[in-house]
């Protein structure tokens, strides 16, 4: 019996909740696609969904990625357990692949065990990165020009790296002054005067300028000059800084001794509203990084003591960290989920190094894993755990020796209700029987709607068989009840069916639930043959 032939099930709502997901999903049973919804038929620029559904799950993963897909899948051993976020390439139907980011959930369709998996397009992180390491493999690459000059400034060696910066010849410049030479007004005694070490803009013959770096020393008959060509180092500068201030993912550069060197827009946006200066902006990004009166949790919730955080650990140690997650809030009280890397910017100065920290908000992803993990395990209608919960809690608590009785509730007489008024009213009638079951037993017993009209309560650590005797019959009250719904008072009440369990008792949860649900019908025949129901052993297995 159900709560009325045309509300929308939970396994409706399920679907309509996928249907409308900006995200890809699909869902696969023993490895083969049992539905994708529009966005991953968009995504695998497929033509519809019967181009997918049906098909092996494997056949869409590059051969390299299948392995460790199949060891995060195995990895999944309860309903509602979900994967961390991984990498992975898919092959689309146009020939194309993509790099995606994915997160599996075991989960059941169609009342059997599936995997929903939710992906991310990494694309264009993917193309940022690839584009930073070719500016820094350019960066590499850049070679100096050396000149030699007079203590009057007249060049004397002319490099071949010289000749190709400022495209001038050895032949043309040497015997003239260097400051003709590189385009601008260079005198060597200055610059040693000064430290040694200038930045300047030199000159090609055609006008064209150069961001030069000069160093500078004195020689017996003259100078030397170091001259850097720091105009492609400028223009991946001004790339990487462009690249960084387009990525949603926040990025902070931190000096080795923990002060804010850099950051991005999005670490603004992330962090919540920050002041406008500049200067009290950077002191607020490290005051919250560093300060041990910003609370940050773990995954499963527990505070992470200030001196195990992954920047701090990264300061200390150098030890990189890659994809930490934890929950951090944020300046506007509001809390959020990261996911997070630090690692030193330049390894080779060990302990001097700065460290570069990136962090993205998985909140979103983080919020519907776990609504689709608790859709999965959890009656829509009544919000209390289904079938697939209490099959696992039954066994685990069984496996625990806490396991005390299992009581399988029938409602009586909903039909009646649904016939006269309505199934919106036997839907009201089922939710407040759930409430009533609920408020009856102890916080640490569970309640669970099995199908339809039938609920299943699991007892634990019961003191007495007074003790059960007194909730069996708290039950039969709260269910005998009026209650009122669409403008009328009905009253129905309920059969049921109990199981006391011994802490070495042999049977597994499931037929200790098929003996309650016999226990149960053993009961409603018993009414049927009398005109009252005594709370007794009569109903007992």
């Amino acid at each position: 019996m159900t709560g009325g032939v045309n509300a929308e099930t939970p396994d409706q709502r399920f679907r309509k909740l996928l249907e409308h997901s900006p995200d890809a999903i699909c869902v696969h049973q023993m490895g083969r696609v049992v539905y994708v919804n529009e966005a991953a038929v968009r995504w695998m620029r497929a033509s519809s969904t019967d181009q997918i559904v049906g098909s092996l799950i494997t056949e869409f993963v590059q051969a390299d990625s299948v392995p460790p897909m199949l060891a995060r899948i195995a990895a999944l051993r309860h309903p509602g357990d979900a994967s961390e976020p991984s990498e992975a390439v898919m092959e689309r139907f146009d020939g194309s692949t993509i790099e995606v980011e994915a997160v599996s959930v075991l989960s059941t369709w169609n009342d059997e065990p599936a995997h929903q998996v939710i992906f991310r397009d990494l694309t264009v992180q993917k193309a940022a990165q690839a584009a930073l390491r070719y500016q820094a493999a350019l960066v590499d690459h850049v070679s100096d020009a050396i000149i030699a000059t007079t203590a009057s400034g007249v060049v004397t060696s002319w490099n071949p790296a010289a000749e190709h910066i400022y495209c001038r010849p050895a032949a043309h410049v040497v015997g003239r002054s260097v400051a003709d030479a590189v385009g601008a007004d260079l005198d060597p005694a200055k610059i040693v005067a000064a430290g040694g070490i200038v930045n300047m803009t030199h000159h090609r013959p055609h006008g064209s300028s150069l961001a030069i770096r000069v160093s500078a020393a004195a020689m017996d008959d003259g100078y030397v000059l170091l001259c850097s060509d720091q105009t492609a180092l400028r223009r991946a500068e001004r790339h990487f800084e462009t690249v960084v201030a387009t990525l949603d993912e926040a990025v902070v550069v931190l000096a080795h001794t923990g002060r804010v060197i850099s950051v991005n827009p999005a670490v603004r946006q992330l962090l919540g509203t920050l002041p406008d200066d500049e200067a009290d902006y950077d002191a607020l990004v490290g005051h919250w990084i560093n300060s041990r009166e910003t609370v940050m949790h773990d995954p499963d919730g527990h505070p992470l003591d200030p001196e195990d955080r992954p920047i701090l650990r990264t300061l200390r140690t150098g030890i990189p960290y890659l994809g930490e997650v934890f929950t951090v809030d944020r300046q506007d009280g509001a809390r959020m989920w990261l996911a997070m890397n630090a690692r030193r910017l330049n390894p080779d100065e060990g302990e001097d190094s700065a460290i570069l920290v990136s962090f993205r908000d998985i909140t979103a992803t983080r919020s519907t894993t776990e609504r689709l993990a608790h859709q999965a395990s959890h009656d829509a209608l009544t919000g209390l755990p289904n079938r697939v919960h209490l099959v696992e809690q039954a066994s685990r608590l069984h496996a625990e020796g806490t396991l005390a009785a299992v009581l399988f509730v029938d409602l009586d007489d909903l039909k009646r209700v649904n016939d006269s008024l309505g199934h919106d009213a036997g839907d009201a009638v089922i939710q407040a029987a759930a409430r009533r079951l609920r408020a009856s037993v102890r916080p640490g017993d569970v309640v669970c709607r099995l199908a339809g009209d039938e609920f299943v309560v699991l007892l634990v650590e019961l003191a007495s068989g007074n003790e059960l005797e007194n909730l069996t019959r708290s039950i039969n009250h709260v269910l005998k009840e009026p209650i009122e719904v669409s403008g009328s008072v009905v009253q129905t009440g309920g059969s049921m069916g109990v199981v006391e369990v011994e802490p070495d008792d042999p049977r597994d949860a499931a037929t200790l639930l098929r003996d309650a649900d016999r226990a149960m019908y053993a009961d409603k025949a018993n009414r049927r043959r009398t005109a009252h129901t005594t709370w007794s052993d009569s109903f007992r297995t």
